[in-house]
């Protein structure tokens, strides 16, 4: 006996998941034949867990397990009008092979005349699909003995009932690919679309979240129209105003199910109580891709222990997914779209919402403004967050860091108040993003704050935007759009008449110059930086400008006064008790210190400055300290010593993706190598910096490398290949 719908005809990626449910079905790692197994695998509707259990219904049977057969029965919880247990069990009673003249007259009689028939059965399979109630469920489940398995969907969790509960996510991003492949290839062997346009295909499934349900309806718009490219329709949900009802095809899957995702949801949502619904829809204004309790409570103005019940109960209706590690939760893509949409449906949602994201952008730049003033070591008077510790505040910048950057881009908007809080967070966030060399991120919300400054015409926001702008585009080695912004933030400065602002970036552009070793141009900057910060009496200022004075001047080998301004320098970040000014400082000073040859100090201020950046938590910068060492212990002739460390600087570089750092590295490496006569490994170093420094169009130091390599070959006495 088999009342099983036929297996799913496009299935993939749920290997892992197969094998765990099997393993639960399997008579021999249930507890033996006197115990009732019940499995149940909860998940997003259109996740595709009747696929799964399906598939896994018809494995069992083909192992041999369930001798007795295999029942099963759509109980439609999230229709309209959803299927009864009494109404189930005449339908499976019909399947046990009981007919209409010897159905019992009553409920009770049909019950105990189905668990009847199933006793005297050999081990039964009942799978229970779309379950929406436990009062579903707990009639339909066979008495004791036989060795019955059952096996239920729910798009909710079923933790009032004795089960064994899984579990369903999105696809994985190959699986998601080899769903559509499936899907048209089946219906055209010689479609080629997903092999012709994998990058496409990639960003098809991203927009349908990797939801299985959203998958089958692309691939079946697809089919429909088999000549046009993926990319159309790619162009077309990215520009829907509402992709969750773009996700729809005329027409209805092998199950008989609508191939419309904005349905599902509906009735998803309208299961919710009021408050509930609330929750889920403020919920939804989250920027990030996944919510920590904080950003939640100030999304719904609850306090903790009003909003973990409303959590634990959006969780069990998988609206929410538990995030690893305590206390985040993950919503799904589509479902935070769809709960943006029911946001803006009417006029209380949409207040609603706009007050829920001040709230979290209030929450946000408090915390941001609070973790720079640490990070700076900027005067008293800044809330502290984090009991004055810096490792707290640079680990929430971390573990919200998706959510602050996106609502950092929240300035494309009419409303002043949300766009003016929005480019506050951008101008507290400056700092830990340079201390994580985030500068593609920090160029991203810069631009946003610049625009929104100037559209709101706040000019002292503009100027500071644009300066953060110039110094991320330095870090990205963008220099001439860098030397743009940062004099367009001195403009706007000049304007206000702000001479400290003025002083601030005349030293961002000497950091620029610098870099494209304009060092004559650099000194002069730093001049005009240090007069300013003398004339407006912030002397400290001054001396702190001349430590960046102080490294041009040891690149221009003006060896003595670097060492004297580096010095200076050093002293005033000390007083100041800037940790990171000093380690910064301690760092430059011992390349001056080597190249003036006093090795034994450059070796003390470069290990002052690796154990400044480690207890500052700066990989960064601690990698280049290790770099700067290793040419110091080259010199001094401990080679080894010295391989170790420019080693170690590589392997933190290309963890970090600081790739010209990592370049230099490998050349210093390339050096060492050379010295302890270990000359194929030196050339392979070499040769890994020049393709390093080619590919960042350094070609100042590709060609010293080239020198290198020459060198290298020199020594080893072999011939150019």
């Amino acid at each position: 006996m088999s009342a099983l719908p036929a297996a799913p005809a496009a299935f993939t990626g749920r290997e892992d998941e197969v094998a765990e449910l099997l393993n639960a079905l399997d008579p021999g790692s249930g507890g033996g034949s006197e115990s009732v197994v019940i499995s149940a695998v909860a998940g997003l509707g259109g996740v595709g867990k009747t696929a799964l259990a399906l598939c896994v219904a018809h494995a069992a049977r083909e192992c041999g397990w369930f001798a007795g057969g295999a029942l099963f029965v759509d109980l439609r919880g999230y229709d309209e009008v959803p299927v009864t247990a009494d109404q189930a069990v005449l339908a499976l009673l019909r399947a046990l092979g009981v007919g209409d003249a010897d159905l019992p007259p009553t409920a009770d009689e049909q019950y105990a005349r189905y668990r009847a028939e199933l006793s005297a059965r050999e081990p039964v399979l009942i799978l229970l699909d779309n379950a929406s109630d436990p009062a579903q469920i707990a009639p339909l489940l066979p008495g004791e003995g036989g060795g019955h398995r059952v096996l239920v969907t729910s798009r909710e969790v079923q933790d009032s009932l004795p089960v064994r509960q899984f579990r369903v996510d999105g696809l994985a991003p190959d699986a998601s690919r080899e769903l559509i492949d499936q899907s048209l290839r089946r219906y055209d062997p010689g479609d080629r679309r997903v092999a012709d346009e994998p990058e496409a295909v990639r960003q098809l499934a991203e927009l349908c979240g990797h939801l299985p349900l959203a998958l089958l309806i692309v691939s079946a718009l697809l089919r429909r129209g088999r000549q046009r490219p993926i990319a159309t329709l790619v162009s077309k949900l990215e520009v829907a105003s509402d992709r969750v009802r773009a996700l729809r095809f005329k027409g209805v899957d092998q199950y008989g199910k609508n191939l419309s995702l904005r349905p599902v949801l509906d009735m998803m949502y309208a299961r919710l109580e009021p408050e509930l619904a609330q929750a889920f829809r403020q919920l939804g204004q989250a920027p990030g891709d996944s919510i920590g309790i904080g950003p939640a409570t100030n999304l719904t103005a609850l306090v903790p222990e009003h909003l973990e019940p409303l959590l634990d109960e959006l969780t069990a209706a998988s609206l929410l997914t538990a995030a690893s590690g305590a206390g985040r939760w993950v919503m799904h893509d589509l479902v935070r779209l769809y709960a943006r949409t029911v946001s803006a449906e009417d006029s209380e949602s949409r207040n609603e919402a706009a007050h829920a994201r001040l709230r979290l952008l209030n929450y946000y730049c408090q915390g941001s403004l609070s973790a720079k003033a640490l990070i700076q070591r900027l005067p008293d008077g800044i809330p502290d967050h984090f009991e004055g510790q810096l490792h707290q505040a640079v680990t929430w910048l971390d573990s919200e860091r998706t959510g602050l950057l996106a609502a950092a881009r929240w300035t494309d908007t009419d409303n002043e108040v949300q766009s003016r809080l929005a480019v506050g967070l951008t101008l507290s966030l400056d700092s830990y993003l340079d201390h994580r060399h985030a500068f593609q991120d920090w160029a991203t919300v810069a631009e946003s704050a610049c625009d929104a400054s100037r559209r709101f015409r706040i000019l002292l926001a503009e100027a500071m935007a644009s300066d953060g702008l110039g110094l991320a585009l330095n870090g990205l080695r963008r220099f001439e759009e860098a030397i743009d912004a940062i004099h367009r933030a001195r403009r706007l400065y000049e304007g206000l008449g702000d001479r400290e602002g003025q002083a601030k970036t005349w030293n961002n552009l000497g950091l620029v110059l610098r870099a494209l070793r304009r060092n004559d141009e650099s000194v002069e900057a730093y001049a005009h930086s240090a007069r300013l910060y003398t004339e407006v009496g912030k002397p400290f200022k001054a001396a702190l400008v001349r430590g960046n004075l102080g490294v041009t001047l040891g690149h221009m080998g003006r060896l003595d006064e670097a060492r004297t301004a580096l010095e200076a320098a050093c002293g005033a970040h000390v007083k100041l008790n800037d940790t990171k000014g000093e380690a910064t400082v301690q760092n430059g000073l011992g390349v001056v210190l080597h190249d003036l040859g006093q090795l034994e100090e450059s070796v003390t201020a470069l290990t002052r400055a690796l154990g400044l950046f480690a207890e500052l938590g700066d990989w960064h910068n601690r990698a280049k300290a290790w770099n700067n060492l290793g040419i110091t212990l080259r010199t001094l002739g401990q080679f080894d010593d010295g391989l170790a460390a420019h080693t170690r600087a590589r392997d933190w570089c290309a963890f970090l993706g600081d790739r010209h750092t990592e370049a230099s590295a490998w050349a210093n490496m390339g050096n060492s190598l050379s010295d302890l006569c270990r000359f194929e490994e030196a050339l392979f170093a070499a040769r890994r910096a020049l393709t390093l420094y080619e590919a960042l169009d350094d070609t100042h130091l590709a060609t010293n490398v080239r020198h290198n390599i020459d060198v290298i070959h020199q020594a080893d006495l072999r011939p150019h290949p």
